[in-house]
């Protein structure tokens, strides 16, 4: 079995979560059937990651996986659909039966979480891992007296921290949705322009929670500019930046979604966001600009620290052990599938 999953080199939490999650949840022996595809954690059902030299000749399923980045998957019609992120992804596909939620939710049935200390003593700040390069974030957490947790860390370092926390102030969708599925209440902040709405919304949605990040200005003079650019390039290409999107609207969203990825691109969104090596010159315009962090730095540590007091998020009890049972039931009968 193939676990098809976005992968980033320098590491990402919420899609590094795969391996770990499908690994303890599902029977070993599935592991060993070579025609099947899974496509579970991550806003993944789209054509860059389930192209179809992933997906031709095999038994594809989706489990709690959304839309994103991009358009809709080829032939993604002949797929076993079991599971998806929420409301908006099965409006797409018009499936309105498989809105569960974002299958990362079943970290809270791991007994190697369940039985793990919880001490409830500090407060996390955990931002996009897009944000971490070129950013000042872990001096920004320690000054505003907060614990940094880095998206790009190993999952079991990742969950560590988790298990500590009494709250976690998060830019990365899945610092959220892990902080939910532990039951420990969390606040959504918007950094960079180019977060997108639309996945956090159809997971809030799933849980009967709404979206709205408090905004965090940039940790340094570098981002604070790329983060221009970025509000630049959305106008050339007619749209508004993911962040701004900011309707709770249901329809406005599916709406900016297909005007958004009405035209497949060359290249994958999430691969054009700074993550290419820098040459010798851009080493030098950084450095010479990090000489301005001190002012970037000490303002996102006055905003981080009021973002503290905000009102925490956490899903109804009811509603969360619901879907989760959902989510059982829909690995359950993927295993049950694959075996036949």
């Amino acid at each position: 079995m193939e676990i098809l999953c976005y992968r980033d080199s320098a590491g990402n939490f919420g899609d590094d979560l795969n391996a770990f999650l499908w690994r303890e949840s599902l029977p070993a022996q599935v592991f060993d059937i070579p025609d099947i595809v899974l496509i579970g954690i991550g806003s993944i059902f789209n054509a860059y990651c389930a192209p179809l030299s992933e997906t031709r000749g095999k038994r594809v399923f989706v489990l709690g996986s959304g839309a994103g980045y991009g358009p809709l998957p080829p032939d993604w019609e002949s797929w076993n659909l079991l599971a998806l992120r929420g409301p908006l992804t099965a409006d797409l596909v018009e499936r309105p039966d498989l809105a569960i939620t974002d299958s990362a939710a079943l970290l809270s049935l791991l007994p190697s979480i369940n039985s793990a200390p919880r001490l409830r003593e500090a407060v996390l700040f955990m931002p996009n891992y897009n944000s971490v390069p070129g950013g000042q974030w872990e001096c920004v957490a320690a000054q505003a007296g907060m614990t940094f947790v880095d998206p790009r860390w190993p999952v079991p370092k990742v969950l560590e921290h988790f298990l500590r926390a009494k709250l976690v102030i998060t830019e990365a969708m899945h610092g959220a949705i892990v902080a939910d599925s532990l039951r420990i209440p969390w606040i959504p902040v918007s950094i960079a322009p180019d977060t997108l709405s639309f996945k956090w919304w159809d997971w809030a949605l799933s849980l009967g929670m709404v979206y709205e990040p408090v905004r965090l200005p940039s940790s340094s003079l570098h981002k604070s500019l790329y983060h221009r650019l970025l509000i630049r390039q959305a106008k050339r290409n007619a749209v508004a930046a993911p962040a701004f999107v900011s309707s709770s609207n249901a329809s406005a969203l599916i709406a900016d979604f297909k005007t958004r990825y009405k035209a497949s691109a060359p290249e994958s969104p999430r691969l054009a966001n700074g993550s290419k090596p820098q040459n010798h010159v851009r080493s030098l315009v950084h450095s010479a600009l990090r000489t301005f962090d001190g002012f970037f730095v000490d303002n996102a540590v006055k905003h981080l620290r009021n973002i503290a007091l905000e009102r925490t998020y956490l899903s109804c009890d009811d509603v969360f052990q619901d879907k989760v049972e959902q989510l059982q039931t829909a690995a359950a009968t993927f295993v049950k599938l694959i075996r036949d």
